[in-house]
């Protein structure tokens, strides 16, 4: 099985996992100060290289 950084690539799976990524990045984004709003970015940096990646592995399951 294909994965993104030990994370599957199973649409069921991925697409709950990205959530749960993009609200945490929203959740620390939102908290004060400097040091999390950071943290935050790079989670929802992650969570879009996720999506992307199990967007390509699904586009070329449909091959």
């Amino acid at each position: 099985m294909k994965t993104f950084k030990g994370l599957t690539l199973e649409p069921e799976t991925a697409f709950y996992q990205i959530a749960v990524m993009i609200e945490a990045g929203l959740i620390i984004s939102v908290t004060d100060g400097e040091d999390h709003s950071d943290l935050g970015d790079c989670i929802l940096i992650l969570a879009k290289q996720y999506a992307e990646a199990a967007h390509a592995n699904e586009m070329e399951n449909r091959k």
